[in-house]
């Protein structure tokens, strides 16, 4: 999610809090605390598989119990919740590439597209289909030189409002 339409949409693009908002950029979360930052490293490289709190607890050395607590006061979210919100963000940015939802919900480390579909709507108030036609709505509006509000994008009611 890049430059103009990614602007567009912030209302759903920038639900993620504000440690968070970049699913790709490991550094800002790194240098949080340094025991981190192989489980940080690991997650974003692994994204689309099974993580696992023992696995990421060992990477930093740390119990898991120890690593929940420092995990969460370091960057404000659980391990649990980090992992659930990069998964989402990410498919957000699949889905305005204009990938398939299966395939960004393969990538991304859901069950299914079913699995994508629940979380992101969940979470945005969209289904992924909902999604990549507000991306697409957002992207004509950047190109004609207009804002269209994330609500009226998602309401389907898309003309300016000026």
């Amino acid at each position: 999610m890049h430059g103009d339409a990614a602007l567009m949409l912030d209302g759903t693009i920038l639900t993620l809090p504000p440690p968070l908002m970049h699913a790709d950029a490991t550094s800002s979360d790194e240098h949080a605390h340094p025991r981190l930052d192989a489980a940080l490293k690991y997650i974003h490289l692994h994204l689309g598989e099974p993580l696992r709190l023992p696995l990421l607890a060992r990477l930093s050395r740390l119990s898991v119990g120890r690593f929940v607590t420092v995990f969460r006061m370091t960057l404000g979210v659980t391990p649990h919740r980090y992992i659930y919100l990069k998964r989402i963000h990410r498919a957000q940015c699949l889905l305005g590439q204009g990938h398939p939802p299966a395939l960004a919900a393969h990538e991304c480390g859901f069950y299914d597209q079913s699995h994508l579909t629940r979380c992101l709507k969940s979470q945005c108030g969209m289904t992924p289909r909902q999604f990549q036609t507000a991306m697409k709505t957002a992207a004509a509006g950047a190109a004609h030189s207009r804002r269209v509000p994330i609500s009226q994008v998602a309401s389907g009611n898309s003309r300016s409002i000026g």
